[in-house]
């Protein structure tokens, strides 16, 4: 399996080394490419796949080819390969994954239609955060982005909507299913989630305003977990909704941004209550160069299902990170980001949860664990 995946790696990595220049043998025919290289080191706790050991084993790479079958039809697919150092995910995240694959017809009037497997319209960065060049920091709003979600299987329609005086809308609506990979801290490990969610409907809205730079934006999205159909009626999981709300402030010299998103389910069989959020800003003293802080939080309430303990509110991780970026050209950058997390989601289990032992039964959290890390990465594009 090893074997298998760095062969894989090494022709996504070959190809990404296509000079564009082949595009002119048909002009229909579009490559673009993006790579992201690091370097990490934590000083205690391994953390998102990095060590204290240090690991060179970190990697983005994405491969988009784009083929236009008339003045308004396409069809699109992107290649992706990651490899987070020594994280857990690692188990369930193939060597190489199909990511996006979808047909797209454009109409007269701007609206559009994608059909397939599309990118999922969520959040800010959730079309564009494999491509460095365009990013702040190595990841960004890990809180609210993870590592999933980046596609919906179906069909996703997307329409502008002009409310004059400079105030516009970008609206989307998508139906169809979805992955989910997680990793979960758990008493004796870190156990990780590859599930399926089905019967998704949802969309999402962008204000734009007339102060260049500004706009807001809300996406709801509501869902079925699987296996469903096939359980018992009083085992079948309860459909979902989630919702994220964001803000987006881009200027020429500054950026400000801020997402929250938070779903729950409070039904048996299933106990759900999460919340997470990221608030990010940075400066662009130069033209080349520029400096960001990020801050993620999140939390989660724990149930002690058959027990008269009540529920405990659970901080997850609180990662604060300070990052440098030099970009020689648009379509290079170094980064240079440091993390100190504190909080009780890491690659390996660490305690948060003191049960009681005696009345009155309230169980308390257990100290936070902490660690620092650091990541150097470089990212290219063309």
């Amino acid at each position: 399996m090893h074997s298998l995946n760095r062969i894989a790696a090494m022709a996504l990595a070959v190809a990404l080394l296509v000079p564009p220049a082949l595009q002119a043998q048909d002009d229909r025919l579009t490559i673009h490419g993006a790579a992201s290289l690091a370097y990490g080191k934590s000083d205690k706790l391994p953390i998102m796949g990095v060590t204290k050991d240090g690991t060179s084993d970190y990697r983005i790479l994405a491969l988009q080819f784009g083929y236009k079958i008339s003045d308004n039809d396409r069809f699109v697919t992107q290649l992706l390969h990651r490899k987070n150092g020594e994280s857990p995910l690692n188990a369930i995240t193939p060597a190489i994954d199909p990511v996006w694959a979808f047909y797209e017809h454009k109409f007269s009037g701007g609206q559009s239609v994608k059909v397939g497997r599309n990118p999922l319209p969520r959040g800010i960065f959730n079309e564009i955060r494999y491509i460095g060049t365009l990013l702040p920091l190595y990841r960004v709003g890990n809180a609210v982005y993870g590592e999933t979600l980046e596609f919906v299987d179906g069909v996703v329609f997307r329409a502008p909507i002009s409310l004059g005086g400079d105030w516009s809308l970008d609206a989307t609506a998508f139906a169809g299913g979805y992955d989910i990979k997680a990793q979960i801290p758990t008493s004796s490990g870190v156990s990780v989630v590859d599930s399926r969610n089905e019967n998704s409907v949802g969309g999402q809205v962008w204000l734009k305003t007339p102060l260049e730079g500004l706009r807001f934006g809300v996406f709801g999205n509501n869902y079925q977990s699987t296996p469903s159909a096939s359980l018992p009626a009083a085992n079948r999981p309860k459909r979902t909704t989630t919702l994220l709300y964001s803000v987006d402030a881009v200027f020429s010299k500054a950026f400000a941004r801020a997402e929250l998103t938070t779903f729950k389910q409070t039904k048996a069989p299933s106990f759900v209550d999460f919340q997470s959020y990221y608030v990010q800003g940075g400066i662009t003293p130069t033209e080349k160069l520029t400096l960001v802080a990020e801050y993620n939080s999140g939390r989660n309430v724990i149930r002690f299902a058959n027990t008269p303990i009540p529920n405990l509110d659970l901080p997850l991780n609180k990662d604060l990170a300070i990052g440098a970026v030099y970009k020689p050209s648009v379509h290079v950058a170094f980064k240079l980001e440091g993390h100190q997390v504190k909080g009780y989601q890491f690659d390996t289990p660490v305690p948060s949860v003191i049960p009681p032992t005696r009345p009155p039964l309230v169980a308390t959290l257990a100290p936070a664990a902490k660690t620092y890390f650091v990541l150097a990465s470089v990212a290219v594009s063309f």
